[in-house]
């Protein structure tokens, strides 16, 4: 009886743990995000409330009164629509030319090896290369875009062109990226059903928009929101080679970003009351634009 009784306590043993056994693996992963992602932004959502001191201790409850201070502040406003200026132009152009890049090196040649690697060059090089190359490449005396267009612009100082340049810099940054995914989908697409449409007379545009784009739309959908989070949350640039010029993000703030902003008050400015309540807004707006991209994957985006 006392056999039978440990064996199917056994049994039950075995049986749970066959159950946890997945979701043991993920454990280290919950405990990183728990500890490096959702307990700073936790804490920082209650601090966002408070009136705290340089030292980050808490001296008042302040209610919204930070979030009334920073949104009113026409440099937070303007950072605001540098961010979502910065997500509308920089995420779909860089999935579109990756696109193009990736349609170009669908097919294996010879020298497949050779372009493939200088297309997604840019992802195996540092932002901080990345922008020491384009702070040369902008110089307005010696860098080769002026030599190549006979213009002198100051790029990264003049107002009318340094979210400009920001912008370009950041298309080349994320073009490598965006080129390996979407060449591995379009690569693993059957050549049976792009034949077959070829055949039923589907090509060019239609080939494009009624076969391959669909097929691929999970990865796009996945780029979609990987390039909002990442433009949303990233101000690398605006940092490197326009606020050591101005202290601030670039000339009359045209390249101020909602993490330049955070990191001028919070960091240099040792103002947390109002990093805190920046960094919530920048946050929510970021959601926003995620849950409208999620909008696409129920219209848009085909799992067949």
């Amino acid at each position: 009886m006392e056999n039978k009784n440990t064996g199917g306590a056994n049994s039950i043993v075995r049986k749970v743990f066959r159950t946890a056994e997945p979701y043991l693996y993920l454990l280290p992963g919950f405990a990183l995000l728990i500890v490096f992602t959702y307990y700073p932004f936790a804490k920082n959502t209650v601090l966002s409330f408070f009136t705290v001191n340089k030292f980050r201790e808490i001296k008042e409850f302040a209610g919204i009164a930070n979030y009334l201070r920073v949104l009113g502040d026409e440099t937070f406003i303007q950072a605001i629509g540098n961010t979502i200026l910065f997500v509308i132009v920089t995420v779909p152009c860089s999935i579109a030319v990756g696109l193009a890049l990736a349609l170009l090196a669908r097919k294996r040649r010879k020298a497949s090896s050779l372009y493939e690697a200088m297309y997604s060059l840019s992802m195996a090089i540092s932002i901080s290369v990345v922008a020491m190359i384009f702070q040369f490449a902008f110089n307005p005396s010696m860098g080769i875009i002026n030599k190549l267009t006979g213009l002198t612009v100051s790029w990264l100082t003049d107002p009318n062109t340094a979210l400009k340049a920001i912008f370009f810099i950041q298309i080349w940054a994320n073009v490598g990226y965006n080129f390996i995914f979407l060449l591995s989908a379009l690569r693993g697409m059957s050549e049976e059903v792009i034949e077959s449409a070829k055949v039923d007379g589907a090509t060019g545009i239609r080939l494009l928009t009624k076969i391959i784009l669909p097929a691929i739309s999970p990865t796009l959908l996945f780029l979609l929101m990987k390039d909002i989070a990442y433009a949303m949350t990233t101000c690398s640039f605006t940092l490197i080679l326009t606020y050591p010029v101005f202290h601030s993000g670039g000339p009359n703030g045209t390249t101020e970003m909602i993490m330049s902003y955070v990191y001028g008050k919070g960091i240099v400015g040792t103002n947390y009351n109002a990093a805190f309540a920046a960094t919530t807004v920048g946050f929510i707006l970021a959601g926003i634009m995620m849950i409208l991209s999620l909008v696409l994957e129920k219209r848009k985006v085909s799992y067949e």
